[in-house]
């Protein structure tokens, strides 16, 4: 029988990923792998909502009032208000969205769409991700529900959010030079002197020679 606290998330946007070294927040006595996640308004989250009331039966038994804890999927325009107006900001990534937090205290694999790991490069705030997650209730500083990260899956690059990923041939587009190659002054004379660059060449004095007959 599946653990019903255990579910598939819908596509997400990932922001502030600390998926490949742990971080520590707040008051945290040890550091996690950690991830926030935003989902659009209107996603079908009935399978997390689920799960999220299955966890707190386990915790706190099947009488508990549900209204009375504190649960991890959140309305992002409270994230996205604006200190000088007070209102949600539209531009904020925030906005209009739901956003839920989760981490793990070990390292959690992270995957592309065809299942093979991918590097930290690729992960970045901004792409679109599916998680593996489960909820699990907690008594402390107050009840409530939360949840744990158990694998992540890249599912497309999205535009960079919160520090995520800067397209560099944009942002230095006006200055950014083709790069000159080895091969690229062959032949000539400053070709010449280049080979004795990459032979070693220190001012008037040369490193050991290559032999005339390679040795091999």
């Amino acid at each position: 029988m599946s653990d019903p606290t255990i579910v598939l998330t819908p596509e997400c946007t990932l922001i502030y990923p600390s998926l490949f070294e742990p971080t520590s927040f707040g008051n945290e006595s040890e550091p996690s792998y950690r991830a926030t996640f935003l989902l659009k308004k209107g996603a079908d989250i009935k399978p997390m909502r689920e799960a999220c009331r299955q966890a707190a039966y386990k915790k706190f038994g099947t009488g508990v009032n549900l209204q009375s804890l504190k649960y991890p999927i959140r309305d992002g325009n409270e994230k996205a208000i604006d200190k000088e107006t007070g209102k949600p900001d539209p531009t904020n990534f925030y906005y209009n969205r739901m956003f839920f937090a989760a981490k793990s205290k070990f390292q959690v694999p992270v995957v592309n769409i065809y299942n093979e790991e991918i590097s930290e490069n690729e992960v970045y705030g901004g792409c679109i991700v599916r998680a593996y997650i489960q909820f699990y209730g907690y008594a402390y500083m107050g009840n409530g529900v939360a949840i744990g990260l158990r694998a992540v899956c890249k599912i497309d690059d999205g535009e960079p959010l919160g520090g995520g990923k800067v397209n560099t041939g944009d942002v230095f587009k006006d200055f950014l030079k083709p790069k000159d190659t080895f091969m690229d002054q062959l032949p000539g004379e400053a070709s010449q002197e280049r080979i004795q660059n990459e032979l070693g060449q220190r001012g008037d004095e040369w490193a050991d020679p290559l032999p005339e007959d390679p040795p091999f």
